[in-house]
């Protein structure tokens, strides 16, 4: 397989600050596969596959300052009991979740990043996940390096909305937050994404 149909889409995004003479350079990084111009090509390995579906992960990649982050694709969705018949039995919707963690400082400095995590369903399975880095911000003498994972799940849940198998899939985001005077911080932000639409 081509690995190199995954791509980051890499937006630089120059912000002048209050002081004209401090350039900012801000960047977004999508796992979708469209491409755009100026468009920068990243590896991605394959992380786990299974019937019908793939995890890819890709390489650390610098976006602002000292931020750093690793993102995460699921090309295919995961059926419940790796049935192939329920990959047409319902309509397949996308939903967006945003994810959004920071730590900061005594002085109101704050280091953050948002991602918008996107997947669809069809009320019994899920995938076709994807994630973009919408926005950070950096901050003096602190770090965050943000790696997000996905992993479907082999068990078969009930949904709640009807009462028909469904399949689930469950993301991390592990935001690690470093600074030159102080322990790391880390925080993990987890989610759950049913077949049915419900996440938790």
């Amino acid at each position: 397989m081509n690995n190199n149909r995954f791509l980051f889409l890499e937006e630089d995004l120059k912000v002048f600050s209050e002081q004209p003479s401090k350039l900012i350079h801000k960047k977004k990084y999508s796992t979708q596969k469209t491409p755009a111009a100026g468009v920068a090509l990243a590896g991605a390995v394959i992380a786990g596959t299974g019937v019908g579906w793939q995890i890819f992960e890709f390489a650390w990649a610098h976006t602002e300052g000292d931020i750093k982050v690793k993102l995460a694709r699921m090309e295919g969705a995961k059926l419940p009991g790796d049935d192939k018949s329920f990959q047409n039995k319902g309509t397949w919707k996308k939903k967006t979740v945003r994810i959004y963690e920071k730590d900061g400082s005594r002085i109101g400095d704050e280091i953050s990043a948002k991602f918008d995590l996107s997947f669809k369903y069809n009320g019994y399975g899920v995938g076709y996940i994807d994630m973009d880095h919408v926005e950070s911000n950096d901050a003096v003498a602190f770090g965050l390096n943000v790696e997000a994972k996905l992993m479907a799940d082999p068990n078969t849940y009930i949904s709640n909305n009807g009462g028909q198998d469904m399949a689930m899939v469950e993301v991390t985001f592990n935001y690690r937050f470093t600074h030159s005077f102080q322990n790391d911080l880390i925080k993990v932000k987890r989610l759950k994404l049913y077949g049915d639409g419900t996440v938790i």
